[in-house]
């Protein structure tokens, strides 16, 4: 994990450094510099693999200049068939194979490339700049195209520090708000983008980007060469393969263990698989509710598999996370689990510099009711008295348990009078409230981005369900949106913020093409309230631990916001009533209405929860409207 600026075309120097303090906490360990004429970079280095000097960047080879922000998992796999061609190396570190890979296979290296990476190189030959983002987008690359020249950078705040002139991209509030998330290539500004996943582009001075994808959606209807009782054996091997591959580095490495299947599966096969001394971590809110304390499971399955194991109890201070939340999103993501990965990452970077955990296990695997939701949406539109059901779930309305089962249901029932694409964005919505509801002013026109993701080539979410079907259509969604924009966005920023590099072993191109097009009854089985969840992931698990402990009722990688909003940020919120909330944009009265339904007891903490963020983050960047 590193951070690195660079700019195609002309930079003074004090704007380059200006804009590389975006970026430097992202590697504290070293920094390294290149200026010419035509390009120039600057890099923070959090050095893991191969940390001497000898890995400094920019590395500059073969008159190959590469600035590189990841990790290659393959990287001893290509170096041995290079060097088998011939090529010397002089260091051990990760990077020295891509600009190799480049001058041997040009713009097909992404493909032999299996990690999580952003890239920037500059061919001094042929005066090309080429910059890549790894399959699911797990690092950023922000990229600003402006008078001649393009600015290239790992944090989207550096194009604040720079001359870059920026305005404000109000479409992009009002996502993050309703949807916890923007999508890429969306930014919080208009005149910046995001490289989407999956993707590489080329430029020469003076010339705009050009875009092309190098991974690509399975075929719906791809063959399967395997007999049914040999899939789980095959997807078991993947997985193995997959989670051992990301524990290369010469630096200390633990595992994130919430006591659920996705962690607990990943310490398992580092133990007995790889056999490795693993050091676990969870964390405990001190004096937080119980059912959001998962420390006991997390506990119990470290006894079992043998890891050492650190309960990290953190005394959170409400005004103080925010605050820090705020500073370290550069975009913000207003998904809660940002303040328990804060926090863990915080106090295990004393431990270890880099850690594991199970993001994409549910959206691979089929972990979250809304795939059952999305099965039996249909059938259940031809339900008796589903009205009258209906009227019944809205009186009793929302529960205090970190599940909120009641509310869950609910949802359910309202998504049965709208299409499936309609309901599956209003199960996962924090609000249904219009711009007209929420913002002063009216929403202007967005221009479509020339640039698109997997999702967008596909159809949207309505084309998703029609190539894929419901349930895996849905999944797919949740990977190129809800993991890439929003689960690898939070853990990339809430991590780096201390240093901690943290990767996701689940992830793999190969494992995700094979479950993609897989039937939907491998994934998720039952009623949506009688639920059969993640069906081939637990079956694995339990070759690794007792079946009590692996079908155990789900919690999840929670904070209990919606206690805190009627207690510690209730002055905050408040506060924000009587200023102009979000800068003057947000209406105060939606956000007084929010406020009282919450306090009723309503379960509003998704949409409080991310106007304060967003409010904080707007005074942070000071944000006027």
């Amino acid at each position: 994990m590193c951070g690195f600026v660079s700019v195609l075309g002309k930079v003074d120097a004090i704007e380059l450094k200006q804009m590389a303090t975006a970026v430097a906490t992202r590697g504290p360990d070293g920094q390294g510099e290149y200026v010419s004429p035509l390009f120039s970079a600057i890099h923070h280095r959090l050095a893991i693999i191969g940390p001497d000097e000898r890995g400094t960047q920019p590395m500059v080879l073969d008159d190959v200049v590469v600035v590189f922000n990841g990790c290659i998992y393959n990287y001893k796999i290509l170096r041995e068939k290079l060097e088998a061609d011939g090529v010397r190396f002089i260091s051990d570190a990760d990077t020295e194979v891509i600009p190799h890979l480049y001058r041997r296979f040009g713009m097909g290296m992404f493909n032999l490339l299996e990690g999580m990476f952003a890239i920037v190189l500059w061919d001094k030959q042929e005066e090309l700049c080429v910059v890549g983002r790894d399959t699911f987008g797990e690092k950023p690359l922000f990229v600003c195209q402006q008078n001649g020249r393009i600015g290239f950078a790992s944090s989207q705040n550096a194009f604040e520090k720079g001359h870059w002139s920026l305005t404000p991209n109000l479409t992009t509030v009002y996502n993050i708000l309703t949807r916890m998330r923007a999508e890429a290539p969306q930014t919080m500004y208009e005149e910046v983008s995001q490289v989407p996943a999956g993707c590489y582009a080329i430029a020469r001075v003076g010339q705009p980007l050009q875009l092309r994808r190098y991974f690509f959606l399975p075929e719906p209807d791809q063959p399967l060469d395997l007999m049914e009782h040999e899939i789980q054996a095959e997807v078991k091997t993947m997985l193995v393969q997959s989670i051992t591959s990301k524990t290369i580095a010469d630096k200390p490495l633990g595992v994130f263990l919430s006591g659920g299947v996705d962690s607990s599966l990943i310490a398992g096969v580092l133990k007995q698989d790889a056999g490795l001394d693993v050091h676990s971590f969870c964390v405990r809110f001190a004096g937080g509710p119980q059912d959001y304390d998962e420390s006991p499971f997390a506990q119990q399955v470290a006894d079992h598999l043998g890891t050492t194991h650190t309960t990290l109890e953190v005394n959170a201070s409400a005004h103080t996370c925010l605050d820090d939340l705020a500073a370290a999103f550069d975009m913000p993501v207003t998904n809660a689990s940002a303040l328990p990965t804060y926090l863990i990452s915080q106090a295990a970077k004393p431990y270890v510099d880099v850690a594991l955990s199970g993001v994409g296990g549910d959206e691979l695997f089929g972990g979250y009711p809304r795939y059952l939701g999305m099965k039996w949406q249909k059938k259940l539109q031809r339900m008796p008295a589903r009205g009258l059901l209906l009227k019944g779930m809205e009186s009793l309305g929302d529960s205090a348990s970190s599940r909120n089962l009641r509310g869950r249901m609910r949802r359910l029932f309202q998504g049965l009078n709208m299409n499936p694409s309609q309901a599956y964005m209003h199960w996962t919505s924090t609000t249904d409230s219009p711009w007209s509801e929420m913002f002063h002013g009216l929403q202007l026109p967005q221009p479509e981005h020339a640039w698109k993701n997997a999702s967008q080539l596909a159809g949207g979410l309505e084309g998703l369900l029609d190539d894929y079907g419901a349930v895996n259509g849905a999944m797919i969604y949740d990977m190129i949106h809800y993991v890439g924009d929003d689960l690898l966005a939070v853990g990339d920023r809430m991590s780096m913020a201390h240093a901690l590099e943290l990767r996701a072993p689940f992830l793999d191109a190969g494992l995700f093409s094979f479950l993609a097009t897989l039937d939907e009854t491998w994934k998720v089985q039952g009623l949506p309230w009688q639920e059969h969840l993640k069906v081939m992931l637990k079956r694995i698990t339990c070759d690794y631990m007792p079946k009590e402990m692996v079908y155990r009722p789900k919690q999840g990688f929670m904070a209990p916001i919606k206690h805190w909003l009627r207690a510690d940020f209730k002055d905050d919120i408040q506060a924000m009533i009587a200023d102009k909330p979000l800068a003057g944009l947000v209406q105060q009265s939606f956000v007084q209405e929010q406020w009282q339904r919450h306090q009723a007891g309503e379960d509003k903490s998704d949409i409080l929860w991310g106007l304060l963020l967003m409010n904080r983050w707007m005074q942070q960047h000071g944000w006027q409207f």
